[in-house]
């Protein structure tokens, strides 16, 4: 294989060629991992969302209705607004839960971020947001709405459990959930999110990564000779000294010039 000067492969490749192939190599997990991962994480987000609907039950309000006999039960105002202030409370809701599971999942799941993960995270919002939380939410009072519905006489009054009216509230935590795991992914310094052990910071200028063969080592004691002495990966002593020890190249002797005059000599 042939090598350029600069003891690269491939067509005169040199250590950023080399240190972009160590970040490369290792072995990837296998698919049947990410794959029981992703579809873990959409069940417990799915599981979740009993929760968020529970919570959306307990804040929006309830539909005051009424009686009205042969006519059924009507709502009391001719334009309520607590139908709309339901799907507000599930927008608002659905925002804050598609944020946490996200962010939630992609730091405890360090080292299984790539595409199963955010399939995983989406499609259990959602799950979540579409189904799972609207029926956990409209269940709750609805046996005692039934009953009142079954047992009331004419006139009188009683606060329905809140309803969503519109699909879009029901779609939110997905969207935020595939917007921000994908902004996460975006952002990360990480080289490849499908490397095993991946986490953040472990990119090309990690230790791990780094090629001892081009550390620089800087001795400070010698800053009295003009500064520190460096020298690079193909030499092994300092550059400022001679083959002596601690002989300094810009001394006399080095410089073959006379020795000064000594007391005893003048």
């Amino acid at each position: 294989m042939p090598e350029s000067s600069a003891g690269g492969p491939f067509f005169g490749a040199g250590p950023e060629w080399q240190r972009w192939f160590r970040l490369h190599q290792g072995s990837r997990r296998p698919w049947r991992r990410s794959l029981s991962v992703g579809l873990g994480v959409a069940a417990v987000i799915s599981v979740l969302g009993v929760l968020f609907g529970l919570l959306w039950a307990w804040l929006a309000p309830g539909v005051p209705v009424v009686d009205a006999g042969t006519s059924g039960t009507l709502v009391t105002d001719p334009s309520p607004e607590q139908y709309i202030a339901a799907d507000g409370w599930f927008t608002l809701l659905g925002l804050g839960f598609g944020l946490i599971v996200t962010i939630g999942s992609w730091l405890l799941l360090r080292r299984d971020r790539g595409p199963f993960l955010l399939l995983g995270v989406v499609g259990g919002t959602l799950l979540a947001g579409r189904w799972v939380a609207p029926m956990a939410g409209e269940y709750l009072g609805r046996d005692a709405y039934d009953q009142w519905r079954a047992t009331a006489v004419q006139g009188s009054t009683y606060l329905a459990p809140p309803e969503l009216q519109a699909l879009g509230p029901k779609l939110v935590p997905a969207f935020v959930a595939a917007i921000v795991l994908t902004l996460l992914a975006g952002w990360s310094n990480d080289p490849d999110l499908d490397l095993p052990g991946a986490f953040p910071g472990y990119g090309a200028n990690h230790p791990a990564y780094e090629d001892p063969s081009e550390r620089e080592t800087t001795i400070p004691d010698q800053q009295r000779y003009g500064g520190p002495v460096t020298f690079g990966p193909e030499s092994a002593e300092p550059a400022g000294f001679r083959d002596g020890p601690g002989m300094p190249i810009n001394s006399p002797d080095a410089r073959g010039l006379p020795d000064s005059p000594k007391p005893d000599d003048r």
